[in-house]
C-alpha cells in the first residue's frame, strides 16, 4: 500500500471535518480564515449530534447517511438563521465596534497559506517517513482500543457515545459512555484498512486541523499584522507535545482530536466575547454565541476532558470580560450589582474545580493514581523546553530554547504593553498544571491536574496554544523594532528572515526527535513499552483474513498481538482491547487459566461460552522486547503439541485451530 492509495480516505475525512462547519459558520456570520480555522469543531459537533440521532432510528453509520444527516442539520440551521437574523451579520457592518479582523486579502492570504502548508509538511514528514507502511498499526495500549472501536462501528453501524462501543467490553453487556467523534470520522472513510484510515486521520485531524486552527487564532488575537498568522503554524511545527507525542506514542486519539479542535473553538469564544461586549445587537450576538457554543460542543464531543482544556484557555478572557463589566457597574453607581457580580465570579472560579473534583461522575478520572519521580524544578524545565514527558528519547529537549525564550518574552510583553494578558495567564495555567502532574505526588494542589488523569502529556499540548501566540507576538515585535531602527527594504527583509529562522530552525532541529517518537509507536523493535507484533507477524495477520473461516473467533493474550487482528485482518477476537473493563466470568477465567486447557474442564466451558475457535500464541518474552503484562500470565505458554493444529506461523507467533476441547 502507498500513500496515494489512502488519498480517498484523506479527502473524505477532510471534507467531513471542514466543509459542514465552514458552511454553518458562514450562515452564522463567520467568514474567511476564521471560518476555515473554526470549522472543524463545529463539524465535529454536527457529527456528534448525528451519532446520537441515527442510532435509535436504526440508520447505520455509513458515509451517505452521514452526508445526508449533515445536510439536514445545515438546512435547519439555515432556516433558523434566516428567521432570526434577516440582516447582515456583525462582521459586515463597519459601524459595529469589535468586529472581526480585516480580510487578509491576496497579499496576506498567500504567505499565511504558504506557512500553513509548510507547518503541515514539517509535522507530517516524520510520520510519513517513519511509518513502515501507510497501513502500519499503532502498537500502543490506547491505540488497540481506538483501532477496534472503528472496526466495531463499521460492523454494527452504531457510533453513539452512549454505549455504541459496547462490543469492545467483554460480552457486550457493559455499555459505558465513551466519546466517539474520532471513531465516527474514521469509520466513514471509504478505505477498507482501519489502520490506514487511522494514520490518515492522524495527519488530517491531528496536523492539518491543528495548523489551520492556530493560524486563524493568531489572526483573530493579533489582527494588526499578518506576520503572527504566518508564524503560528511554523512555530507549532517545532513542538513535540502535540501532535506527535499525544497522537503516536500515547495514542490518545480521541483526546488528541479534542486538542486539535481547541484553537478553532477558542477563536469562536473570543469572537463571542468581543461581540457581546460591543453590544452589537440581538442577531449578531446570537450568531456569535451559537457559533461559540457549537465549537465548544465539538471539543466535548471529541473528548469530555477538552472542556477543561478549553476552560484553561478561554477562562481568563471570559473572566476578565465579566470582571470589566462588573467594574463598570460599580463606576456607574450600581455598586451592589457590581460587587455582587465580582463575588459571584470569584466563587465560580474558585469553587468550580472543587465541586467537579468531588462529582461521582468524575471519580474514575480524578481518582486516577499516577506516580512521578520528578522534582518540581525538573518538571517545570521539561514542560517549558517541550520535552516528551512520557518516555526517554535521545536528544529530548534540545533545539527548543529559542522558541521557549520567545514565548517567555511574549509573556513579559503582554505585561509591559498591558495587552493580551489573558494569553500569559492561559500559558502559565497550562504550564503550571503540567508541572504539577509531572512533579511530586505529595503537592497539595496536584489534584488540580487530575481532570487530565494527572498526566502531563495530556496537559502540555494545551499550553502549546498560548505559547505559539506569545512567541509569535514577541517575534513580530522584534521584527517591527528592527524595521524601525534600520529602515529600508533590505533591512526589513533581513529582519523578517531572521525572525522566520527561529521557528523554521527549531522545527528542522526537532525533526529527528519527532521521528524517534513516531518510531516508538509504530516500528517493531523500537516500540516504547514493548512490541506487540513484528513485521513478519503483521504479514501473517494479513494472511489470516483469507486463511481462517469467516466465523473464526481467536483467543489469545491481547498484549502479544492478538488484539490487533480485528483491525489488521478483520478477524474476531475474544479480547479486543488491553483493558479489563466489562469482562464476564468466562473472560476472566480464560485470562487466568487458558494455559490449563488440558487439565481444567472449566477452560473448555469458557472457550465454548465465548465461541473461541482458534488460538493466537506468541512465545516472545519481555527479554525479547515483547509487550507483556502480569494480568494475562495465565494465557501464555499453552501446550500446543496436542489438541491444536497449526494454521499459520511467523516469527515467535502462530495461530492454531483449537481441538483440545473436542
Amino acid at each position: 500500500m502507498t500513500w496515494w492509495d489512502v488519498l480517498p480516505d484523506a479527502l473524505v475525512i477532510a471534507f467531513l471535518v471542514g466543509v459542514p462547519g465552514a458552511v454553518a459558520l458562514r450562515l452564522l456570520g463567520v467568514r474567511g480564515l476564521a471560518a476555515l480555522a473554526a470549522a472543524p469543531p463545529v463539524s465535529v459537533a454536527g457529527v456528534g449530534v448525528l451519532s446520537v440521532v441515527l442510532a435509535p432510528l436504526g440508520v447505520p453509520w455509513r458515509l451517505p447517511a452521514v452526508l445526508g444527516g449533515l445536510t439536514a442539520l445545515l438546512a435547519l440551521l439555515a432556516a433558523g438563521a434566516w428567521a432570526v437574523t434577516r440582516r447582515r451579520p456583525v462582521e459586515d457592518r463597519p459601524d459595529v465596534p469589535g468586529r472581526r479582523p480585516a480580510p487578509l486579502g491576496r497579499r496576506g492570504a498567500i504567505p499565511v497559506a504558504a506557512a500553513v502548508v509548510a507547518g503541515f509538511l514539517l509535522l507530517a514528514a516524520p510520520v510519513v517517513a517513519t511509518l513502515p507502511a501507510p497501513d502500519a498499526p499503532l502498537q500502543q495500549w490506547d491505540a488497540v482500543f481506538h483501532l477496534n472501536a472503528v472496526v466495531a462501528v463499521r460492523e454494527t453501524g452504531v457510533v453513539t457515545p452512549l454505549g455504541g462501543l459496547a462490543p469492545l467490553y467483554g460480552d457486550g453487556t457493559l455499555a459505558p459512555y465513551y466519546p466517539t467523534g474520532w471513531h465516527a470520522l474514521v469509520a466513514a472513510a471509504p478505505g477498507a484498512s482501519v489502520p490506514a484510515a487511522t494514520n490518515v486521520a492522524l495527519l488530517v485531524l491531528g496536523t492539518g486541523v491543528w495548523v489551520v486552527g492556530l493560524a486563524g487564532l493568531a489572526r483573530e488575537v493579533l489582527p494588526a499584522r499578518v506576520l503572527p498568522a504566518v508564524l503560528a503554524p511554523l512555530l507549532a511545527a517545532g513542538f513535540v507535545a502535540f501532535p506527535v507525542v499525544q497522537l503516536t506514542v500515547l495514542a490518545q486519539l480521541a483526546n488528541g482530536l479534542s486538542t486539535a479542535l481547541l484553537p478553532g473553538a477558542l477563536l469562536l469564544v473570543l469572537r463571542a466575547v468581543r461581540t457581546v461586549g460591543a453590544r452589537a445587537g440581538v442577531a449578531p450576538v446570537l450568531g456569535s454565541v451559537l457559533a461559540a457554543a457549537a465549537g465548544t460542543a465539538g471539543v466535548v464531543v471529541a473528548h469530555a476532558s477538552g472542556l477543561f482544556s478549553l476552560a484553561v484557555l478561554a477562562g481568563p478572557v471570559v473572566v476578565a470580560a465579566l470582571g470589566r463589566w462588573a467594574v463598570r457597574l460599580v463606576r456607574a453607581g450600581r455598586r451592589a450589582a457590581g460587587v455582587g457580580t465580582l463575588l459571584a465570579l470569584a466563587a465560580v472560579v474558585l469553587g468550580t474545580p472543587v465541586v467537579l473534583a468531588n462529582l461521582d461522575a468524575l471519580a474514575s478520572v480524578v481518582g486516577f493514581q499516577r506516580a512521578s519521580g520528578r522534582t518540581h524544578v525538573a518538571a517545570l524545565r521539561e514542560v517549558l523546553l517541550d520535552q516528551t514527558l512520557v518516555h526517554s528519547y535521545p536528544g529530548d529537549g534540545r533545539g527548543h530554547l529559542a522558541v521557549t525564550a520567545a514565548t517567555l518574552a511574549g509573556v513579559a510583553l503582554t505585561v509591559v504593553h498591558r495587552r493580551h494578558r489573558w494569553l500569559a495567564v492561559s500559558f502559565l495555567l497550562g504550564v503550571g498544571l503540567a508541572a504539577l502532574a509531572a512533579g511530586p505526588v505529595d503537592h497539595p494542589l496536584r489534584w488540580l491536574a487530575s481532570f487530565w488523569y494527572t498526566q502531563a502529556g495530556r496537559i502540555a499540548p494545551v499550553a502549546v496554544v498560548p505559547a505559539v501566540l506569545l512567541a509569535g507576538y514577541a517575534l513580530t515585535g522584534l521584527a517591527d523594532r528592527a524595521r524601525l531602527n534600520v529602515p529600508g527594504r533590505v533591512a526589513g527583509a533581513a529582519a523578517l528572515a531572521a525572525v522566520l529562522a527561529v521557528p523554521l530552525g527549531t522545527a528542522a532541529a526537532r525533526l529527528p526527535l519527532q521521528a524517534r517518537v513516531v518510531a516508538s509507536a509504530y516500528v517493531p523493535g523500537e516500540l516504547a513499552w514493548g512490541t506487540m507484533a513484528t513485521s513478519d507477524e503483521l504479514a501473517m495477520m494479513g494472511r489470516l483474513a483469507d486463511t481462517l473461516p469467516p466465523d473464526a473467533v481467536v483467543v489469545g493474550d491481547p498484549f502479544n498481538g492478538s488484539a490487533l487482528l480485528p483491525a489488521v485482518a478483520g478477524v474476531d477476537v475474544v479480547f479486543p482491547q488491553l483493558g479489563a473493563s466489562g469482562l464476564a466470568p468466562a473472560h476472566r477465567l480464560l485470562q487466568e487459566r487458558l494455559a490449563a486447557v488440558h487439565d481444567d474442564p472449566a477452560v473448555c466451558e469458557a472457550l465454548a461460552e465465548v465461541g473461541a475457535t482458534h488460538l493466537y500464541q506468541d512465545t516472545a518474552t519481555a527479554d525479547d522486547g515483547a509487550k507483556v503484562d502480569d494480568r494475562t500470565a495465565g494465557m501464555r505458554d499453552v501446550d500446543v503439541t496436542t489438541g491444536f493444529t497449526r494454521v499459520d506461523a511467523a516469527g515467535d507467533a502462530a495461530v492454531y485451530r483449537i481441538e483440545a476441547c473436542g
